[in-house]
């Protein structure tokens, strides 16, 4: 298989990389702007909630440690879904 094959997520079938509807099964193949635009969101809920955990008191101090965990856990776990959708495309 060259390197510009990957796997189909339904079928496993190999197609090529840019494929975004396999031609064996017709699946849709995932889209890796979803993953960017769920860690773009994190990031900027994380900054944002910095922001207001470190400026503000009271419930809005509260309400900003909330976005800050949030936002990482949104930036982290977009970053580790695109990298775990990559090595199953792979298949490694």
């Amino acid at each position: 298989m060259s390197r510009d094959r990957v796997h189909c997520v339904d079928c496993r079938e190999p197609i090529p990389g840019d494929a975004r509807i396999c031609p064996h099964c017709e699946a849709v193949q995932p889209s890796p702007l979803v993953d960017a635009g769920i860690v773009v969101a994190g990031v900027f809920a994380f900054v944002f909630g910095a922001i207001l955990a470190l400026m503000t008191i009271g419930t809005t101090r509260l309400a900003g440690f909330l976005l800050l965990v949030v936002g990482f856990g949104l930036a982290v776990g977009g970053y580790t879904r695109h990298v775990d959708r990559q090595a199953e495309r792979r298949a490694r």
